[in-house]
């Protein structure tokens, strides 16, 4: 079930590891609605001129209900029989308060450990806050003197002359000195920038995208076709419509259309939906491709067809082929023969040398 009103800060977690924090909220709180003498000492909340401040029991149970609306509901719990607020308030300090002790130590070794010459300006800054913040909330007192002296002190050893030179101007507020450093560090990275983008002695190389355009008396008006003057100068706009049947196809087929929407292998670099007039594949990746698939370049750039039109002239081809045909058959038969014979000779030969012997 969600909460019924907002919080105005944090509530105190059941760990206290925010109390710090929660206690300066809910003082500032208190404070702002008139219900700060509800957690004071009777004492204290009565004033100096001897006036009752005393709360009444209306304040008593509006401070009660606020102080309880920020706390965990396992706190909530366990303080559900404290009916007075200044009884809930000095509980809960007598739980948590001991935090002090603890932030203490730490926030003292981190202020002592703290170098300007470990950060840069920006972050040098806001951990030494973090650290002063801890130690005002533990009691100790810091003051600018103390954070200008530590960061002067703290420079690296090669900034010496630097350090001496922040030191002459005399800085009362550390905030003054902090804006001179970060100005500085800036500067320092503008012209480290400015070092490392070329080159020494170099230009500067022009921008890529400069273009000039230089629009002449009459630009509106050229190319605007018979129909715009004869409109008074109005663009029709009928007329930018397409005639015929927008949905038919071109009859060129897949080789037309838009770059890599074609299904067809080029036949030099055997990439697909390629057109060959904007084929930038390397020479020697082209002739790689024609050796694995098989395919020879050609000695002429141009490729010529030759389609005989008289059937006269076919016949006659057909005829000096068949001839070519008969005579390669009647060759390779005198071929057999010849070889028939160097075989007979042989075998007679070596039967007439066994019968001598």
């Amino acid at each position: 079930m969600t909460d019924i009103a907002k919080r105005d800060f944090a509530k105190l977690a059941v760990s206290g590891k925010n109390y710090l924090t929660w206690a300066l909220d809910a003082k500032i709180m208190l404070g702002s609605k008139k219900l700060l003498n509800c957690i004071q000492d009777p004492t204290i909340a009565t004033s100096a001129g001897g006036v009752n401040n005393l709360p009444t029991s209306a304040e008593k149970n509006q401070a009660l209900h606020f102080l309880r609306h920020h706390l965990n509901t396992t706190l909530k719990n366990e303080y559900m029989t404290e009916e007075d607020p200044k009884v809930l308030w000095d509980s809960l300090k007598d739980r948590y308060g001991h935090q002090v002790k603890a932030f203490l130590p730490k926030a003292k070794r981190e202020w002592l450990h703290l170098r300007f010459e470990d950060y840069k300006s920006v972050e040098y800054n806001l951990v030494l806050h973090r650290i002063v913040t801890c130690l005002k909330l533990c009691g100790e007192k810091i003051i600018d003197a103390d954070m200008i002296d530590k960061t002067l002190s703290t420079f690296h050893a090669n900034h010496v002359n630097i350090q001496r030179q922040y030191h002459q101007a005399k800085y009362e507020k550390y905030f003054e000195l902090v804006s001179m450093l970060m100005e500085a560090q800036g500067e320092d990275e503008t012209l480290v920038e400015n070092h490392m983008s070329r080159p020494i002695g170099s230009s500067a190389a022009p921008e890529a995208n400069a273009s000039s355009f230089k629009k002449g008396k009459n630009h509106n008006n050229q190319n605007k076709g018979k129909n715009f003057w004869k409109n008074g100068g109005k663009v029709n706009k009928m007329s930018f419509k397409k005639k015929g049947n927008q949905n038919s196809k071109s009859k060129k087929g897949s080789t037309s259309g838009e770059y890599g929407k074609q299904d067809q292998v080029f036949f030099k670099c055997g990439t697909r939906g390629h057109w060959s007039r904007i084929c930038r594949t390397p020479k020697h990746l082209n002739e790689l491709y024609q050796e694995k698939h098989g395919k020879k370049k050609s000695e002429h750039e141009s490729h010529f067809t030759v389609e005989i039109q008289n059937s006269e002239e076919k016949m006659a081809a057909m005829h000096i082929d068949k001839k070519v045909d008969e005579k390669a058959v009647v060759a390779m038969h005198i071929d057999d023969k010849m070889e028939q014979n160097a075989a007979d000779a042989e075998l007679k030969l070596s039967d007439d040398l066994m019968d001598s012997d």
